[in-house]
């Protein structure tokens, strides 16, 4: 699904006063947004957002355009605030229809099917065999036995489950483009 619409472009005496905002020392405030924003994408990772970047990115520009009316009366720990302002993001992210949904071509379900799986073996084929083998593992079990396994890789790989989480995003945004080059190039056959 694509991120909510934004509606505003964040400009620099914005970002100027979010970075004043987290802390007067503007290298400090610096590292602090770094670590609010790879929070907040490693959050919309998690709970399976696909353009978690951009989510992260738009819940920003949306602290950042509050900045003036609370920096005065805000009490507590700063990213609390932007963790709040993702939660509506998020909830706005799964009121809109998948893009899948709206791009879907009607197509022969079958050949389709046929075509997506050649196409996402020939991917596969180009990643590393270590990678390969955590995608093809990750993905082979289902509910409960899903959930287990993945907290299995995660403790054999010494990391934590949104960090194995992470790693499989970043493998599948690789693979992604691979996958509709290859489609692509099937519909001119």
């Amino acid at each position: 699904m694509p991120p909510p619409r934004k509606t505003h472009v964040l400009d620099q005496s914005q970002f100027d006063q979010l970075l004043a905002w987290l802390d007067d020392d503007r290298e400090a405030a610096g590292r602090r947004y770094e670590q609010i924003r790879w929070r907040l994408i490693t959050i919309f990772a998690a709970r399976g957002c696909t353009t978690p970047e951009e989510l992260a990115d738009e819940t920003i520009d949306r602290v950042a355009r509050r900045v003036s009316d609370i920096a005065n009366e805000y009490v507590g720990d700063k990213a609390r605030y932007f963790f709040g302002v993702a939660n509506n993001v998020h909830h706005e992210y799964l009121k809109q229809p998948a893009a899948a949904e709206i791009e879907a071509p009607l197509l022969d379900e079958r050949e389709d099917k046929e075509r997506v799986h050649d196409c996402l073996e020939r991917c596969l084929s180009r990643l590393a065999v270590e990678d390969r083998a955590m995608l093809l593992r990750y993905f082979s079990q289902e509910k409960r036995a899903k959930a287990e396994l993945h907290r299995a890789m995660a403790d054999e790989m010494g990391i934590s489950i949104n960090t194995l989480r992470l790693r499989i995003l970043r493998l599948k945004q690789k693979l992604q483009p691979c996958v509709e080059r290859c489609l692509e190039r099937a519909d001119i056959f």
